[in-house]
């Protein structure tokens, strides 16, 4: 996650307060251009490249300007600019798009067109067009193409992988490689489960066919 200020920060920074405004515009626009569930690879590949052409344009923005996508790079250039620093506006491109890609499924959720903020075809189809982004921007040399691979990365990360050790304990594992992972709980001192961590093995008879180990990790309070 790049360092992007906050009040918590300081008392004071507005920087996310800013991005979260003209994030939340542009979900609420994106929403109703998704017909169907694979529409959002073909809207997000558009969101991700429009925003990017009009972040080159920035100095020519302004406050006015009537498309989402450009309120957005505004936004975006205006908060990076006063760091005065090249590359500055980057931290704030990955929060923007970190946010958004996180509030078009909770807002589908919201108006009842979605059921679940995620679902595997919901990752997959983000995760390719943050590719696509990322190979189409490549070229332009402001560190966006960079910036496009970083979330993708982190959104495995901290969400699918979240969302895989679910499923493993919901249907089992599908790893028998001679090296795999395994989960394991980690619970309070009082034995109240806290969530999941995994744990890295070579393939034995003993954990083979485990999905989650016979033993937990406590956690003690501070």
């Amino acid at each position: 996650m790049p360092y992007v200020p906050s009040k918590k920060t300081d008392g004071k920074s507005t920087d996310r307060e800013i991005l979260d405004t003209a994030v939340e515009h542009l979900a609420n626009d994106v929403i109703v251009r998704i017909s169907n569930n694979l529409s959002l690879i073909a809207v997000y590949k558009s969101v991700f490249i429009e925003v990017t052409k009009s972040l080159c344009s920035a100095p020519h923005l302004n406050s006015t300007n009537k498309s989402s996508e450009k309120m957005l790079a505004y936004a975006i250039h205006t908060v990076g600019t006063k760091y005065n620093y090249d590359g500055g506006y980057l931290g704030e491109f990955n929060y923007a798009f970190t946010r958004f890609i996180q509030r078009v499924p909770q807002l589908k959720v919201q108006n009842g067109a979605w059921t679940q903020e995620l679902r595997y075809w919901l990752y997959a189809a983000t995760v390719e067009a943050l590719i696509y982004a990322s190979y189409e921007t490549r070229n332009l040399g402001i560190g966006v193409s960079g910036v496009f691979e970083d979330i993708k990365d982190e959104y495995k990360r901290r969400v699918n992988t979240a969302y895989e050790a679910e499923q493993i304990l919901k249907n089992g594992d599908c790893y028998d490689t001679p090296y795999y992972t395994r989960l394991v709980e980690v619970v309070d001192e009082t034995g109240t489960l806290l969530g999941h961590q995994e744990i890295m093995l070579k393939r034995s008879d003993a954990t083979l066919n485990q999905n989650l180990l016979d033993f937990q990790i406590i956690a003690r309070n501070r």
